[in-house]
């Protein structure tokens, strides 16, 4: 899966599987699958984003 910011209403339909999306324009990161995702970008509807790292958990840490 893939993250990107769709700039755009987009829609696809997958090369490889009985599949196919169409994904709204929103200021807020959207998860799809990497096909999708590479066809947006390159078609300039979307911008990939990192997705976040999730931080380690201090907690039960030894930190003494």
């Amino acid at each position: 899966m893939a993250t990107a910011i769709f700039q755009r209403e987009f829609n696809y339909s997958s090369r490889t599987q009985n599949a196919g999306w169409s994904v709204s324009a929103s200021p807020d990161p959207q998860t799809f699958p990497e096909e999708l995702v590479a066809a947006a970008v390159e078609a300039g509807a979307a911008e990939r984003v990192k997705p976040a790292r999730k931080r380690a958990s201090s907690k039960g840490a030894d930190n003494g």
